[in-house]
């Protein structure tokens, strides 16, 4: 089987925006559930979201061959979103910048980094739980959450509460912050740019600071 996917194959993919957003660390803060939870009011045919879960992340063959879907963004960025068996992986220009699963790092993006891909809707929400914000940048995002989550078939009806649910997992503790000879950091834990606690992403952090800029 390919283990490419091509982007394209995500546009108005009710099945695989389900699935992807469940992975996030989003939750509904009123009645207290998990982001998986919150998102049963997207309503699909469990058995063929299932059979096509299996289908199209090869589950068979997972732990050999992940599916990816990679692309080239401009002549010096590319990315590349991996999903393994237990994570999902992120990688810019095969620099890893985060996953989500169990020992999740995500905060890696910050809001005006997600905002230069707002044209390439798939792209945007790909990098969406890789983000990280401030309380105050929420009535930024949120709107344009909202838009690009009427595209998808099922979650237009409920793209406001999702897009709430959503946000709640993006907000940071610590700000990001310019450090000279660096770059953009934050000490937010579970973050690959907290190159305070996690010293060996340093190197990888200025590059891709150069590259962000």
């Amino acid at each position: 089987m390919n283990t490419t996917i091509q982007i394209e194959e995500l546009s108005h993919n009710t099945f695989f925006w389900k699935y992807y957003f469940c992975w996030s660390r989003g939750f509904d803060e009123k009645e207290e559930v998990n982001i998986d939870e919150a998102l049963e009011v997207v309503e699909i045919n469990e058995t063929e979201a299932y059979e096509w879960e299996s289908i199209f992340f090869n589950y068979d063959d997972i732990e050999e061959n992940p599916r990816h879907v990679a692309g080239r963004i401009n002549d010096n960025l590319n990315f590349a979103v991996e999903f393994a068996e237990y994570e999902i992986n992120f990688f810019l220009n095969d620099i890893y910048i985060g996953n989500l699963g169990g020992h999740f790092e995500a905060w890696f993006f910050t809001l005006d980094e997600l905002l230069a891909f707002e044209k390439y809707p798939n792209l945007f929400l790909l990098f969406l739980p890789m983000t990280g914000i401030k309380e105050n940048e929420k009535a930024v995002l949120k709107p344009i959450m909202v838009k690009h989550l009427n595209a998808i078939p099922k979650f237009d009806a409920h793209s406001n509460y999702i897009a709430d649910c959503l946000l709640n997992g993006l907000i940071m503790q610590s700000p990001f912050e310019e450090i000279e000879e660096i770059g953009l950091t934050n000490n937010q834990n579970h973050s690959v740019r907290n190159v305070t606690a996690y010293p060996r992403y340093q190197e990888d952090v200025i590059e891709l600071n150069k590259i962000l800029k």
